[in-house]
């Protein structure tokens, strides 16, 4: 949903900026009679600017997700393997049930990440 709503509202800067370029060039004989080329530019850059703020934006929180996501996941991974040496050392359990714990843990917690 909220991707969705980024989404619209970056659509919403790109309509703004172009409808700018779009005015402009209808009426380029206007803009060029009153010499306001740069102001129409200055304008439509000002525009622009805000769109490409609201993009990088989204794709710091994105990346930034997608980071924790792998971190969790490796962290996972290094504490079923400190954990099963640890059995493993006491005798407690061996190397081969050590990776079927460590296979299923991943399974529980990658799978449900993979459908949206």
């Amino acid at each position: 949903m909220l991707k969705h709503n980024v989404l619209l509202f970056l659509q919403m800067l790109y309509e703004d900026a172009s409808q700018v370029a779009t005015d402009a060039i209808s009426s380029i004989r206007t803009v060029a009679s009153f010499c306001a080329e740069k102001r129409v530019m200055t304008i439509y850059d000002h525009k622009c600017e805000a769109s490409k703020n609201q993009g990088v934006r989204t794709g710091m929180v994105g990346g930034l997700g997608f980071g924790f996501s792998f971190m969790m996941m490796y962290l996972t991974y290094g504490l079923c393997f400190y954990v099963g040496g640890q059995f493993v050392r006491h005798n407690k359990s061996s190397f081969g049930d050590v990776f079927r714990v460590r296979k299923c843990i991943m399974s529980i917690v990658f799978f449900p990440s993979t459908s949206y």
